[in-house]
C-alpha cells in the first residue's frame, strides 16, 4: 500500500447509508481517506471540484441530482476519478447506462458490507490506478488484459502474446485473511514450468482474488488441470479455482468472465469438499418443484409440534443444498428469514428468548459471511439446536403436556398409542415419544406400561380380583404378555407379589 491515501467521496441521500459505509472499515487503515460526503450529485460536485477525491462511491436515485447525471458530469470533466455505483435491485436497470459512461463497478445495497465494499475497492486501485507515483511509460500485459476485461482496451497489441488457439480463464479464491497471493503465483510458476505449452498471465487480484487468463494448445488442459489439482492439494485447503469455459479469442474474454464465473463460483458454495470446477464439470441439477410452506411449518410451532416442524424444516434445506443454479444472495436470506420468523414465533409463544434475541444478528452477519454452504449450515444448525434446547427445557410448562399426562392417567386401560395421543393434542407423534425419551429416559411405550403396571400393583394389593380380570382392566389384551412386562418390572410374578402385599 502506498504511504498517501486514496481519497473517497460518498455520496447518498440517505444519512444512514452514508454513516454506514464510514463506519464499515478503518479507512486510513486500509489506505484510504473519506474527504467527504453529499446527499445528492450537486453536493458531491461542489466537493470534487475543491478536493478531487480519486474514488466516488455513488447512490443512483437522488433528489436534485442523481447518479446518472453526476457520473455523466464526473467522466466528462474528471475522466481520471474513479466511480463505484449503489444500487437496489429495483435500480439496477439503470446501473447499466451508467456503466456506458465509464464506471469502474456496483455493489447491489442488499449485499453490501465491508468485506465487499473493499474488495471493490483495491480491485480498482490495484491495477486501474496509481496518482501518487510516475506515470509508467510502458503498460505491461497484465494491465492491457485488466483494461480489456473492464471493457476500457481494444485486442490491439495483445493477441500477440497468445500463441495457442485455447483460451481458459481461471480464478482463484478464498476466504481466511491469509497471504495467499505469493503461494498461488508460485503454484502457477511451478505447473506453468512443467508444461511450456501453457501460458498463463495474472489479470488481477485482491486480498480474497486472483484472476488469471491461460493459453494454451488442446491437448495441453488435461495436463494442466491434473498439475493443478496434485500442487492444490499441498496447499491451503480453503482456496478454490474455478475455470471459464474454452474460448478461441481474446475479444471473448470479458464475455466468458461476466457469463461463467459468478456461475461457477456459486455452484463451489453448495460444494465445499470440491477444490476445483470447470465449467464443463458443472454438476446437472435435478429440479425441485416443492416449495417450503412457511403457513404450515408456523402451523406445527404454534401447536407445539416441534419435532415436526424441524424435521419439515430440515428436509427442506436439504433439498435446497443441492440447488446448485440457486442464487447464494437468495439461499442465505432465505436462512435468515427462517431464523427471524422462528425468532418471532417463540417470544409470541411466551418462550423466553432474551438469549437467542441477542445471538441473533451475531447468525446473520455469520451467514452472510459464509464462504460456502458448510458454514452456512454450521450457524443455521447452532440456531436451530438452541431452539431446540429452549423448547424442550420449557416442555413441562406446557398446558398441553401436562393435559396429555393427565389423559394418560384417566385412560391407561384404554387402546393408547403414540398416533391416538397425537391426533387428540395436535402433536407430531415422533415428538411426544422425543419428550419422553427426553424427559424419563423411556419410550412413551415403556411409560404406559410402567403405568399400568403401576395400577396392577394397586389392585393386586387392596382386591381380590383375578389376575386376568386386573391385567384386561389395566389395558393388557393378552394375561400372559402382561405377566411378562409384570415380572420385567417389579422382580416377581403378579401372584406372588398378591402374597407379598396382603
Amino acid at each position: 500500500m502506498t504511504d498517501k491515501l486514496y481519497k473517497v467521496l460518498i455520496v447518498d441521500d440517505e444519512l444512514l447509508i452514508r454513516q454506514g459505509i464510514i463506519n464499515f472499515i478503518n479507512w486510513e487503515e486500509e489506505g484510504y481517506q473519506i474527504i467527504g460526503e453529499a446527499s445528492n450529485g450537486k453536493e458531491a460536485m461542489q466537493i470534487i471540484e475543491k478536493s478531487r477525491p480519486h474514488i466516488i462511491i455513488t447512490d443512483i436515485v437522488m433528489p436534485e441530482v442523481d447518479g446518472i447525471e453526476l457520473v455523466k458530469s464526473v467522466k466528462e470533466r474528471y475522466p481520471e476519478i474513479e466511480i463505484i455505483v449503489l444500487s437496489s435491485f429495483e435500480d439496477f436497470h439503470y446501473v447499466k447506462s451508467t456503466f456506458q459512461n465509464g464506471v469502474a463497478d456496483y455493489i447491489l445495497k442488499p449485499k453490501l458490507n465491508a468485506r465487499e465494499l473493499l474488495t471493490t475497492l483495491n480491485n480498482i486501485t490495484f491495477r486501474k490506478m496509481d496518482p501518487m507515483s510516475l506515470k509508467k511509460a510502458t503498460i505491461t500485459i497484465e494491465e492491457k488484459l485488466y483494461r480489456l476485461l473492464q471493457g476500457y482496451q481494444s485486442t490491439d497489441n495483445i493477441e500477440g502474446y497468445f500463441p495457442y488457439g485455447q483460451y481458459k480463464l481461471i480464478e482463484f479464491f478464498w476466504n481466511k485473511p491469509l497471504d495467499n497471493l505469493p503461494v498461488i503465483q508460485s503454484l502457477l510458476t511451478k505447473v506453468t514450468d512443467k508444461n511450456k505449452k501453457f501460458i498463463c498471465y495474472t489479470i488481477f487480484n485482491s486480498d480474497n482474488q486472483l484472476v488469471c487468463i491461460g493459453n494454451y494448445q488442446v491437448n495441453q488442459l488435461a495436463v494442466f488441470k491434473q498439475q493443478l489439482h496434485d500442487l492444490l492439494a499441498e496447499i491451503e485447503p480453503g482456496i478454490k479455482v474455478v475455470m471459464s469455459s474454452t474460448f478461441h479469442s481474446i475479444a471473448e474474454m470479458k464475455k466468458v468472465y461476466e457469463e461463467d464465473h459468478q456461475e461457477l463460483k456459486q455452484y463451489l458454495f453448495y460444494l465445499p469438499d470440491l477444490p476445483m470446477l470447470t465449467y464443463e464439470e458443472i454438476p446437472e441439477v435435478k429440479s425441485n418443484k416443492t416449495q417450503f410452506d412457511l403457513n404450515e411449518f408456523i402451523l406445527l410451532f404454534k401447536r407445539r409440534q416441534f419435532e415436526g416442524a424441524i424435521n419439515y424444516l430440515n428436509n427442506h434445506v436439504s433439498l435446497l443444498t443441492k440447488q446448485y443454479d440457486m442464487d447464494v444472495f437468495e439461499f442465505k436470506s432465505w436462512l435468515e428469514n427462517i431464523i427471524f420468523n422462528i425468532s418471532v414465533l417463540l417470544d409470541n409463544m411466551k418462550y423466553e428468548t432474551d438469549i437467542l434475541e441477542s445471538q441473533k444478528y451475531q447468525y446473520f452477519n455469520e451467514i452472510n459471511e459464509a464462504f460456502d454452504v458448510r458454514e452456512a449450515l454450521s450457524s443455521f444448525y447452532d440456531f436451530l439446536a438452541k431452539v431446540e434446547t429452549l423448547v424442550f427445557e420449557n416442555i413441562d410448562n406446557s398446558p398441553k403436556i401436562e393435559k396429555l399426562l393427565s389423559y394418560m392417567e384417566e385412560h391407561y386401560m384404554e387402546h393408547l398409542t403414540l398416533s391416538r395421543l397425537a391426533d387428540h393434542f395436535h402433536f407430531n407423534p415422533s415428538y411426544i415419544s422425543s419428550y419422553f425419551s427426553s424427559h424419563y429416559r423411556e419410550g412413551f411405550s415403556e411409560y404406559l406400561n410402567n403405568l399400568r403396571i403401576s395400577k396392577a400393583k394397586e389392585m393386586l394389593a387392596t382386591t381380590r380380583m383375578s389376575i386376568a380380570t386386573i391385567s384386561e382392566l389395566v389395558g393388557f389384551s393378552d394375561q400372559s404378555y402382561f405377566c411378562r412386562v409384570f415380572k420385567k418390572n417389579t422382580g416377581k410374578s403378579p401372584s406372588n407379589y398378591r402374597k407379598e402385599h396382603k
